[in-house]
């Protein structure tokens, strides 16, 4: 068995749960608010696989856990499986290089789930994997043919073409700072800094998202970031992830992997993991 920490709801009951509440309270009341916004994305970045709002517990204090690790995988060379997380929070490349992608995807996925933090809603709803494209498209734009050229095999560069042209929309425009007359305190939304963040997150060519590292240490998480708490794990050499062994002899390999584990240095220092 799993043991893992109790957390009273999860990301996605949440944010509909603030959705709802928009005809009842204070527009304030309603929206996460750019500090809410900065633990829980930064948080994220410190643990990536399979992000949707659903896989993602939260408590009353804004501190988050990944709950489903059900297609983690070791990194791999590979052909990877095209099922990875729940269409809306797809990276582009899964529809395109079907089965060909890396660890980039998961920012994607997380620049998906601070979007829609912001928005309140997922910001990519397509209805099939062609209409999510266009979703996507309709954001960010399409690709340039140097990124197609670069990132895209001839026949992805021609299924791509044949989507309508378009260009990025204005970041700024749509998760910028919204303001009530005569207020002033902002109602909604977020800073220059969050949104510079979220368009690297955002960006068709994973070659140009950052890793989750680089993202941490984005101004944004300013005050955020700490490299103590953000040790980075070992690669994970994996030689029998596609093995196909009797239940026995998988047994006997989790005993023995229990019976052998050493924990991480890091284990044992003081970490003060209260994010009030």
């Amino acid at each position: 068995y799993f043991v893992l920490e109790y957390y009273p709801s999860d990301l996605d009951r949440v944010i509909k749960l603030k959705r709802q509440k928009i005809f009842t309270e204070e527009q304030r009341q309603k929206t996460f608010t750019e500090e809410q916004i900065k633990r829980i994305i930064g948080s994220l970045l410190r643990g990536l696989k399979d992000l949707k709002p659903s896989n993602i517990g939260i408590d009353g204090n804004t501190n988050v856990a990944i709950l489903d690790f059900g297609l983690s995988r070791a990194l791999s060379n590979g052909i990877q499986t095209g099922y990875v997380a729940t269409r809306w929070w797809r990276a582009p490349e899964v529809y395109v290089n079907w089965g060909r992608y890396n660890d980039r995807l998961d920012i994607w996925s997380v620049g998906c789930i601070m979007a829609e933090l912001i928005l309140l809603s997922p910001i990519f709803r397509g209805t099939d994997d062609v209409d999510q494209l266009n979703k996507i498209f309709d954001i960010i734009g399409t690709p340039d043919l140097d990124t197609l050229k670069a990132t895209c095999t001839q026949e992805e560069i021609n299924y791509i073409g044949g989507f309508q042209p378009r260009t990025k929309i204005d970041f700024n425009q749509k998760f910028g700072l919204k303001y009530q007359p005569a207020e002033a305190d902002p109602i909604s939304d977020v800073s220059p800094l969050a949104i510079e963040l979220l368009d690297r997150l955002l960006t068709f060519d994973p070659r140009k998202r950052p890793t989750a590292e680089e993202a941490l240490a984005d101004p944004f998480f300013s005050g955020f970031h700490d490299l103590i708490e953000e040790p980075l794990g070992e690669p994970v050499i994996d030689e029998h992830q596609d093995a196909n062994h009797s239940t026995a002899q998988w047994k006997s390999l989790i005993w023995s992997m229990i019976e052998n584990f050493q924990p991480p240095d890091w284990i044992d220092q003081d970490i003060d993991g209260d994010m009030e």
